[in-house]
């Protein structure tokens, strides 16, 4: 998290090398549209997708693409800017003929995730994606930033079996995924991070 938003550096992005260290956590996924009647749409032009089944967590979205319906010809499709906007802000640009859904520019609901965690108290990721656009949608695609394995050095019970710590519940033994040059940048930031719980 610190690699991507520059708090052990420079951010995502900002050099090519920093986007390299993260390129075994990069993925992209075509998202699926859920036709469950039981989910509650905030418009009628709203169309709810999620990752589809087997994709890895998303931890932080990188460039989302949608393809709506062009307006001369409804068979093809044109890609559009997609927006995000919060509940909030959603009414008052929903009313703004310069900033709501058009054929350009599609917009995408908010939801905190910090109202819940999962069963290892992580901060949950919404499950869902909410998009407003008012045409057809043919594709949603987004590029993320997985959420990355733990790293342990050692087994930390002797089977899955028995009952013992584990981290995310994970508990093999399995080494950093990402580039040897940030192995004493993720050590450092451990460090830092157990001082500052032994500390308080």
């Amino acid at each position: 998290m610190g690699l991507y938003n520059g708090s052990l550096g420079k951010p995502f992005e900002a050099e090519e090398d920093v986007s390299n260290f993260l390129a075994p956590l990069m993925r992209q996924a075509v998202m699926v549209e859920v036709t469950d009647g039981n989910l509650t749409k905030i418009s009628e032009s709203s169309h709810i997708f999620t990752l589809p089944s087997g994709s890895d967590e998303i931890l932080f979205k990188t460039l989302e693409i949608a393809s709506v319906e062009s307006d001369c010809n409804s068979s093809s499709s044109v890609p559009a800017i997609i927006v995000p906007v919060t509940q909030d802000e959603y009414w008052r640009t929903i009313r703004n003929p310069f900033k709501t859904c058009n054929a350009n520019r599609v917009l995408r609901m908010t939801y905190p995730s910090h109202s819940s965690t999962d069963e290892y108290g992580r901060l949950s990721v919404q499950k869902y994606t909410e998009l407003i656009s008012d045409r057809p949608i043919s594709n949603y695609t987004v590029f993320y930033i997985t959420r990355p394995e733990p790293i342990i050095v050692e087994d930390l019970k002797e089977s899955e079996a028995s009952d013992g710590l584990t981290i995310n519940g994970k508990w093999q033994a399995q080494p950093c995924l990402l580039d040897d040059a940030l192995h004493q940048a993720i050590l450092s930031e451990a460090i830092r991070m157990a001082k500052a719980v032994w500390q308080s």
